[in-house]
């Protein structure tokens, strides 16, 4: 009994171990777009800062996602014009939420493409106080202490109970459809 425990012990020590380590996102080194239309023109807004962490194990070429998480605060979505960013403000309810929130809850499947990790993901977005599930699929990119996750996500903003600007009394109006791009990185 005691050979066999000192076995297991031995064995259990030298056995290579999957370690979850912690990222930080690097908001100067990411980057989301929003995307949308309207009868005037498309146009689009830049997150100028966005925070979250991750827990993510890499080992023996297989990629784990404990937890990943990121926020964006409303009033740093940018565009050429200021008109149109009030408005997005005010269509986001930003003094009630200023944040927009993603939680990843599973990836669904994995698939190795080279160095690049196909991901197959399920997770909570939160727009305007609103939560809602979404599905999407996700490029992950390990390049030494950095992991990027690429992607992007259509929707309507009505299906978060926002209703879509519009300008110059009601003359422009933006289209219900958005497009969310993003290539974010985290550091360890």
């Amino acid at each position: 009994m005691k050979k066999l425990v000192l076995i297991i012990f031995i064995m259990s020590a030298i056995a290579p171990r999957i370690v979850a380590q912690k990222y930080s996102l690097s908001s100067k080194e990411s980057k989301l777009e929003v995307l949308g239309t309207s009868t005037l023109h498309d146009w689009e807004e830049v997150a100028e800062e966005m925070s979250g962490d991750a827990v993510i194990s890499l080992e023996n070429d297989q990629i784990s996602i404990e937890t990943l998480k990121f926020s964006v605060p409303v009033k740093a979505l940018k565009s050429d014009h200021g008109a149109m960013d009030k408005n997005t403000y005010e269509a986001l309810k930003s003094s009630k939420h200023p944040n927009i929130y993603y939680e990843l809850k599973e990836v669904k499947s994995i698939e190795k493409n080279g160095q690049d990790y196909s991901l197959k993901t399920s997770g909570n977005l939160t727009i305007a106080g609103v939560t809602k599930n979404i599905e999407m699929t996700v490029t992950s990119k390990p390049v030494g202490n950095t992991i990027s996750f690429s992607g992007k996500v259509d929707f309507k903003m009505t299906d978060f109970k926002v209703d879509p600007p519009t300008a110059l009394l009601g003359t422009v109006k933006t289209g219900d459809e958005i497009t969310i791009q993003f290539n974010v990185k985290y550091n360890k």
